[in-house]
């Protein structure tokens, strides 16, 4: 009986499996058949078309100042970092947190590959955050194979220190996306356009998805759950996707997903445990017209506990973040013509356990900025912050924050 089942879950996962390959083989050959671009537009990056995704991997300054097959370019970030909790003083220390270099290869008429290798803390951990090759069919249509930046919220897409307005990161996209998540996986992209004034994007790829340490901890904590990029954990794949409208010239509204067997639940060929799911539902938002910018995301994540940790682990944490901000000031003369200044105000909140009073992060963060030019900030950030336990034991949080940024 024992070989029987085994059989069976062995043949059901090859057919399911052999199903995926058939399902993306016919969307391949239906959509490059029905949809329209042709040849000559893929070779080069159309500077006078909208992005893909405005700040994502293919809208990068070297990008547009391509000169050959190859291209490098990149990003550092620069912070000092005074904080305080509780009245005692936490930190203050300068950072060197990322040095990143891009690289982006025009392979042939329809093949690209893009990557970006990220050193950290001044080389303490050098990753790779994404290398993709992308075969471009046609542009409501193409393929892509390799280190994704999920499309878990648009956030976790433009992540770049010089494109964002603050220092830090919002809490929402890192203790709840977490960004940045980057996942080896394969699967389709490509953008509609239903009227002259609106479009529609979307990429959807199968990826190695999250590991068990989402709840190896004492607390449930998503971050401690990202996949390693050698291999799926439990040989099942997850999947993320993502699709933003922009109904008129300024506006997008996208949401997102990403759903996925966290746990082992079979090891050589026989059941060890049930499956258990984490799913995560996003949700982003973005409004620009003159000078004025209104920006913010959502995500709720879902746990499927095993059996006893329900009611000692949280099942259910959402988060979000909400940023206005408005540049003046715009040209200081002949001497920084392009040159700029910003002020932003940002309100970020997490629960890290819907199920009680406590466990949350909360933080308004005033900036203001200086752009000698787009690809360059200088930035001064005050942070008036909250966390409370899962007693609801709250405590004060305060920090200073000043960096550079800029693209190169």
């Amino acid at each position: 009986m024992g070989t029987n089942v085994i059989r069976r879950y062995k043949t059901g996962y090859a057919r399911s499996i052999m199903r995926c390959f058939v399902g993306l083989s016919w969307l391949l050959t239906v959509g490059y058949c029905l949809t329209g671009m042709d040849a000559a537009s893929a070779q080069t990056p159309d500077t006078t078309r909208a992005p893909f995704v405005e700040g994502g991997i293919y809208d990068k300054p070297f990008i547009v100042r391509l000169g050959g097959r190859t291209s490098i370019g990149g990003y550092a970030d620069f912070h000092f970092r005074a904080q305080r909790e509780a009245g005692i003083t936490e930190e203050t220390t300068f950072k060197v947190p990322r040095f990143n270099l891009f690289t982006y290869s025009i392979v042939s008429d329809r093949i690209r590959l893009s990557s970006e290798i990220e050193i950290e803390h001044g080389g303490e951990e050098i990753k790779i955050e994404y290398g993709v090759i992308d075969f471009e069919m046609r542009e409501a249509l193409n393929f892509r194979a390799g280190i994704i930046l999920s499309p878990l919220g648009k956030f976790n897409l433009t992540h770049d220190s010089p494109q964002n307005e603050l220092t830090d990161r919002p809490l929402v996209a890192t203790e709840i996306v977490p960004s940045t998540l980057s996942e080896p996986g394969i699967g389709l992209w490509g953008s509609f356009y239903p009227t002259r004034h609106s479009r529609i994007t979307y990429e959807v790829y199968a990826v190695n998805g999250f590991t068990e340490g989402v709840i190896e901890g004492a607390q449930t904590r998503i971050r401690d759950g990202r996949g390693v990029l050698e291999e799926d954990n439990n040989n099942v794949p997850a999947f993320v996707g993502r699709v933003a409208v922009s109904p008129l010239r300024g506006l997008e509204i996208g949401g997102s997903f990403h759903a996925g067997q966290y746990n082992v639940s079979v090891e050589e060929g026989a059941k060890i445990a049930d499956r258990h799911y984490l799913r995560i539902l996003g949700a982003d938002w973005e409004y620009r017209r003159g000078a004025l910018s209104f920006l913010g995301e959502y995500a709720y994540a879902s746990v499927d506990l095993p059996v006893g940790f329900t009611g000692f682990l949280a099942e259910k944490q959402h988060g979000f973040y909400s940023q206005i901000a408005y540049r003046f000031l715009r040209g200081l003369g002949e001497t920084l013509p392009d040159a700029g200044v910003t002020g932003v105000v940002r309100y970020d909140a997490v629960d890290f356990d819907t199920a009680v009073k406590g466990d949350a992060l909360r933080r308004v963060t005033l900036g203001l900025n200086f752009r000698p030019v787009e690809d360059a900030v200088f930035k001064i950030d005050y942070q008036i912050g909250e966390s409370a336990d899962g007693l609801n034991n709250k405590t004060p949080q305060r920090a200073f924050l000043f960096s550079v940024a800029a693209y190169f």
